[in-house]
């Protein structure tokens, strides 16, 4: 009976504790709210992204054992590939990456970054470094087979691309017909 007590409070003690963290998820919530429903009508407040970009990394900073955190810089990531600010982007799928080892999206994070480089900033060493990376780290992942995919045909230029489909195609037939 003392062992259920014990559990009971601190439980109690758990939910109480984190007032402002609660405060602070339900003001981002809203924000987020506000921010969809002003995009339907096409009149988005840049100074209330901003300050919602802002709470999503402080979130993240201030709570950094709440895997809400790294959703939150996951939505902070896309808002700034958005904007045009991949360098930005990068930086906080670096940090996903680093500071949330546990979370499903981690891999992601990783990848997202050599994607980035890829192509937004045009840095395709950087790009296959990152993908090496990952497939060094997540050889069996979903997406694995897909970055190999892409690290084959990295800095390749879309005639190129066409060039070797063709080619495989043009084999494919040759295969079949000799059967």
């Amino acid at each position: 009976m003392k062992r259920v007590f014990v559990a009971i409070l601190a439980l109690m003690l758990f939910a109480a504790c984190n007032p402002k963290q609660a405060w602070k998820r339900n003001s981002i919530e809203s924000a987020e709210k506000i921010l969809m429903e002003q995009a339907k009508v096409g009149k988005v407040d840049t100074a209330m992204v901003d300050d919602l970009l802002a709470d999503y990394e402080g979130y993240a900073a201030k709570y950094p054992d709440d895997t809400l955190g790294a959703a939150y810089l996951f939505k902070a990531a896309d808002f700034y590939r958005y904007m045009h600010k991949p360098l930005k982007s990068i930086g906080l799928y670096q940090k996903i990456y680093d500071n949330y080892p546990t979370i499903p999206k981690q891999p992601y994070a990783l990848f997202l970054q050599g994607f980035i480089f890829e192509n937004e900033v045009g840095n395709t060493a950087t790009a296959k470094t990152i993908y090496e990376k990952f497939l060094t780290e997540f050889p069996n992942h979903p997406i694995a087979k897909d970055v190999r995919v892409t690290l084959n045909n990295l800095g390749k230029t879309p005639e190129q691309l066409i060039q070797e489909f063709e080619a495989r195609n043009q084999q494919d037939s040759l295969a079949k017909a000799a059967k």
